[in-house]
């Protein structure tokens, strides 16, 4: 059995677990995601820490929306939906990280999940198993509704809108 001290990668990600017991949620949350890449990454290619530091943010904002209970908005608001945690998150997952730079995330009402682009006017509500987009371009607002949600629709739709 090769030993740890052998393979850095072994090293570091033992480090990382025997750190977390004692660190709080957040940077255990950061520190998770750059395990999670260090033990994924095979081509040895450098981490954009721009796009890591929006992935980060966008998983910190989704835990504590996840917390919100019904009424969270002072009114008749309703928490965030399991499938529409499962759906971010599964787009989480596989999405190109630099294609989260220009996004922020807010709970609606409805229990849906607004994705709000900072670049450009523009938005996705993501649903249970729909979501929605508009996009402004020259004062014209496009867009569609009701699109069934599959991960590779919804990251062609954020690409497409290049938030």
């Amino acid at each position: 059995m090769p030993s740890i001290i052998n393979n850095p990668k072994a090293v570091e990600s033992h480090l990382y677990w025997n750190m977390l017991k004692d660190l709080s949620e957040p940077v255990k949350i950061q520190l998770i995601i750059k395990l999670k890449d260090s033990l994924l990454d095979r081509t040895s290619k450098s981490v954009d820490a721009n796009a890591q530091a929006a992935y980060f943010e966008i998983v910190s904002k989704l835990k504590t929306y996840q917390g919100y209970a019904k009424g969270w908005d002072g009114e008749d608001a309703s928490p965030l939906t399991d499938e529409v945690v499962s759906n971010f998150c599964s787009v989480l997952e596989v999405i190109d990280k630099s294609l989260l730079q220009g996004i922020t995330i807010y709970p609606e009402t409805n229990g849906t999940l607004l994705i709000d682009c900072t670049r450009r006017e523009a938005g996705i509500s993501l649903g249970n198993d729909r979501f929605s987009y508009y996009v402004t371009d020259d004062d014209n607002v496009v867009g569609e509704n009701g699109i069934p949600f599959s991960v590779t629709a919804f990251t062609d739709v954020l690409k497409r809108i290049n938030c």
